[in-house]
């Protein structure tokens, strides 16, 4: 049974993003109130996490790829330790910095911060090698509904960890972070216990150095439906981090303005994201599946991208926090989505092991999107208005689905079969 072969992974990834969802919707302010952070300098700390995955991204797939699933994601959870270690000390080590480096145009605390972000990026392999696990251990037929069973357990962590870290900041504005960093170290330990290796010592082999060492750009542009499956990634990408990066100060400032007391909006705040991860992981459980299955995973891209332009337009006009968790509907389903069959259609390019690069290509395409975002995202909102962000999100899901349709006439791979060998990339490139 396909969920038993991947319940050690689904684990691991659950608690991983229960650990990272306990600070998502305490970041911003905390950074805001706790040390002075402007709109701009807040969002931007995305920019850095983001900026430091894409150049990581690409090496961790390959180090995956040549040594090994279960090193990266220890590796990459070591770093997520550490980084929520500097949250828990950036108010003391930024008066030392700041006694230090006077001159700075920032605290000493919001240096620390972006300090903790890019050591989190650089080790942020986790969801890619866990993609690359599962398409280790699918068939190309069950691939897609494993990548959805994956999302389906970083959404049920995402359920749990923004309410849990809008509980937690109650008791004191780092306590999110110790229990984060509580919560990871579990994950190390089940990583380590319970994760066996799926890439043999016969499959290492083939994938070390020479011309195995990475995919030639070249090569990756001449397959035309692989360069617009990466631009579908990058413009959805670019949409949806308006909601990582701004909607905490968004909810703040719009949605919860005058309707609840100030200490109860990061609750607020951790509850409507917690409905964002039930309604991902009902998408994911129960609809993903016979949805390919019925329409193919082109098909499926397009429904997807066209929910997340609905949702983008209603996150964008709402004027109360009912109507914003309404348009969380399709914001849950169209990521629900849209994220498996890409996944699924970038694995179709490559033969089995080759898995951790291409996925690493998706994830850097995610990257390079989610670098710009929030510079986009936190311009708009202090020099346009907070709701700008949201309606420009809609306009680039525009160009997301107006791409993802081009695939559909342009791709050689029925969606409903597993690509042919002249369809994949030449073994020798990658």
């Amino acid at each position: 049974m396909l969920i038993r072969r991947l319940l050690p992974i689904l684990l691991v990834i659950f608690t991983n993003i229960l650990g990272a969802g306990v600070i998502l919707p305490i970041l911003p302010l905390y950074a805001e109130g706790a040390f002075g952070g402007t709109i701009f300098q807040v969002t931007l700390l995305s920019t850095a996490y983001f900026a430091a995955q894409f150049l990581a991204a690409p090496y961790l797939g390959r180090l995956s790829d040549r040594i090994g699933r279960r090193p990266v994601l220890l590796i990459s959870q070591l770093g997520t330790i550490l980084a929520f270690v500097l949250f828990i000390f950036a108010g003391p080590l930024g008066l030392v910095l700041d006694r230090m480096l006077a001159w700075l145009p920032l605290s000493g605390g919001m240096v620390m911060l972006y300090v903790a972000r890019i050591l989190d990026g650089l080790t942020g392999g986790n969801i890619t090698t866990a993609q690359a696990y599962v398409s280790d251990v699918t068939e190309e037929h069950e691939r897609a509904h494993g990548l959805g069973l994956l999302q389906g357990a970083f959404g049920v962590g995402f359920i749990f960890g923004p309410a849990f870290g809008g509980i937690l900041v109650n008791y004191g504005a780092t306590v999110p972070f110790i229990g984060a960093a509580i919560i990871t170290s579990f994950t190390f330990l089940l990583t380590f216990f319970s994760l066996r290796e799926t890439i043999t010592e016969g499959k290492r082999g083939r994938f070390d150095g020479g011309e195995a060492a990475g995919i030639p750009l070249m090569v990756l542009l001449k397959q035309r439906s692989l360069a617009v499956l990466l631009g579908v990634t990058f413009f959805s990408t670019l949409a949806f981090s308006a909601l990582p990066a701004t909607f905490a100060l968004y909810a703040d400032r719009v949605l919860f303005s005058d309707t609840i007391p100030a200490d109860k909006v990061q609750l607020g705040i951790g509850l409507m994201l917690t409905l964002h991860g039930m309604l991902t992981v009902v998408t994911q459980v129960g609809l993903l599946q016979p949805l390919i299955r019925h329409f193919g995973e082109n098909r499926v891209l397009v429904i997807g991208d066209l929910a997340l332009f609905i949702a983008m337009i209603g996150v964008g006009l709402a004027v109360s926090p009912v109507l914003a968790a309404f348009a969380f509907a399709p914001f849950a389903f169209g990521q629900g989505v849209t994220q498996p069959s890409l996944q699924s259609l970038m694995t179709r390019y490559g033969k089995r092991g080759m898995g951790g690069r291409l996925l690493g290509y998706y994830q850097a395409a995610r990257s390079l999107a989610l670098i710009f975002g929030p510079v986009w995202s936190g311009f708009a909102f202090a020099q346009i208005s907070p709701r700008s962000v949201f309606l420009g999100g809609a306009g680039l899901m525009v160009i997301a689905t107006s791409m993802a349709v081009y695939l559909m006439r342009i791709s050689a791979i029925d969606p409903a079969k597993p690509a042919t060998p002249s369809e994949q990339l030449p073994e020798v490139a990658v």
